[in-house]
């Protein structure tokens, strides 16, 4: 007696494990049409779905896909080889893979870690129907997604900006898939504005005369705002639903010259600003810029490229770059990294008024800065140190640039000279200065820094010279 029940008991864990199992489609594998076949009862509808390769990678694609309201039970399936037939559904199985929302959550993706190419489908459940995708054809290993930020923008209205692009080597895309997000509402998070579809290489915001489809719900897209970033990304799609091309961008709507016409003054304050390329790249730049007491709501403004007119305004753009504070706090730079050159601009208001820059041309690849150490110290007089160097390679320099701080970089001196020559606190040959106060006097035997700045008419920096000296 005692073993028949156990036995029946045995029988039913067997038999609850496996119709779990069976549900889960993992433990127990079953392919997709058996799962289509379970819910024939469903209408059967479609779900908006493509797949990349991340950037640079060989074996991480993403599978994006758009869940409707009230998507559940949504599953990932893969066949083992490409060499099937898509459209039979026996050869898909269901994987369990990782998943997240981008896009404000509006889409989400699943994350494959696999160097082969296969076949995939999603799918979810909705109130009485099975959503299903289109086989989407995972070329991992035969053609990687192009990922680029190489999209023209134009502004006819500022707040309506128009983007084209081109396919970038790529072939086989019969659709464009478009999405605008801003880079980080209130809360602190991605925000999503509209999706939409076009077969022609443009859209304009929000312009639908050329929308095929959208993925906004049937609500019309917030309005952009003048000076707030934004993300523009677009996928280049085959009829196989692999993204060929990836495009990215951020935009702030509203150029300098609107901006200083918003902020109109009987005449523009200068700004004291200058950049240079980090030491031994080509890419990665320092915009250096003198804050004056009060300065507040500190703006980077650049153009698209160098074959323009540095002096019209409209050709800048605001981009947000990080902003660090140096030199004891007396100079701030921001950091760029990209390997494009353009112009560059800072801007900032003090007391109601606005203060800019001149254009900034950036060099970073055709004339990288030179960082040394070859600064000559002499002492004619007691504590009173004399700063002599020379040019590197680059001869272009027609003003100088000193700072002197003590061992732990607080500020003690910065001034411009013509001269490739300075005295600490001797303004004999000073065209300029910073300072707002005399420089202290220095301190026998202590250690202190010198950086001289060779600067070019047009605020590039050619030269940089960093050493330190024992005051005698």
């Amino acid at each position: 007696m005692k073993f028949k029940t156990l036995l029946l008991l045995a029988s039913f864990v067997f038999l609850l494990f496996f119709s779990c199992a069976e549900d889960t489609d993992i433990t127990v594998p079953r392919n997709l049409q058996e799962y289509i076949t379970v819910n024939s009862n469903r209408d059967l509808d479609t779900v908006i779905a493509c797949a990349a390769s991340a950037s640079g990678s060989t074996s991480l694609s993403y599978i994006f896909y758009y869940p409707v309201d009230g998507a559940t039970d949504i599953r990932y399936y893969e066949t083992e080889t490409t060499a099937v037939d898509e459209n039979d559904f026996s050869n898909y199985r269901r994987k369990n893979l990782a998943t997240d929302a981008i896009f404000g959550e509006k889409l989400k993706r699943f994350s494959r870690s696999d160097t082969q190419d296969s076949w995939c489908i999603v799918t979810y459940l909705t109130n009485g129907k099975l959503h299903k995708s289109d086989p989407i054809h995972l070329k991992i290993a035969s053609k990687q997604t192009v990922w680029s930020n190489s999209v023209t923008i134009e502004y006819t209205e500022t707040t309506k900006p128009k983007f084209t692009w081109t396919d970038n080597n790529t072939t086989e895309n019969v659709i464009y898939f478009q999405v605008i997000s801003d880079e980080e509402n209130t809360d602190g998070e991605e925000e999503f504005i509209s999706g939409t579809y076009t077969q022609e290489k443009t859209f304009q915001f929000y312009d639908t005369s050329n929308v095929v489809l959208d993925i906004n719900e049937g609500e019309a897209p917030s309005d952009l705002v003048e000076d707030e970033e934004y993300i523009f990304s677009m996928m280049g799609v085959s009829q196989d639903n692999w993204v060929n091309l990836f495009i990215q961008k951020s935009f702030v709507p509203r150029n300098l010259e609107e901006y200083i016409a918003s902020n109109a003054t009987s005449s523009l304050n200068e700004i004291t600003a200058f950049a240079a390329s980090a030491s031994g790249s080509t890419s990665f730049s320092y915009i250096y810029y003198y804050p004056i007491t009060g300065a507040t709501d500190i703006r980077y403004y650049e153009t698209t490229g160098t074959a323009l007119d540095e002096n019209n305004y409209t050709n800048y753009r605001r981009i947000f770059l990080t902003d660090t504070a140096v030199y004891g706090g007396k100079l701030s730079r921001f950091s760029r990294l990209n390997s494009q050159e353009s112009w560059c601009v800072v801007t900032y208001l003090v007391a109601g008024k606005l203060y800019t820059s001149k254009p900034i041309r950036l060099k970073n690849q055709t004339k990288s800065t030179e960082w040394l150490s070859d600064v000559t110290t002499t002492f004619l007089q007691t504590l009173v140190p004399q700063f002599t160097w020379a040019d590197g390679t680059i001869l272009d320099n027609t003003a100088y640039f000193q700072i002197v701080s003590d061992a732990s970089d607080e500020f003690l001196s910065g001034t411009f000279t013509t001269d490739k020559m300075f005295q600490y606190n001797i303004d004999t040959n000073v065209t300029e200065t910073i300072n707002t106060e005399t420089p202290p006097i220095l301190v026998i035997n202590d250690t202190y820094n010198i950086t001289v700045m060779g600067l070019s008419d047009d605020n590039w920096v050619n030269l940089v010279h960093q050493t330190s000296f024992i005051v005698q």
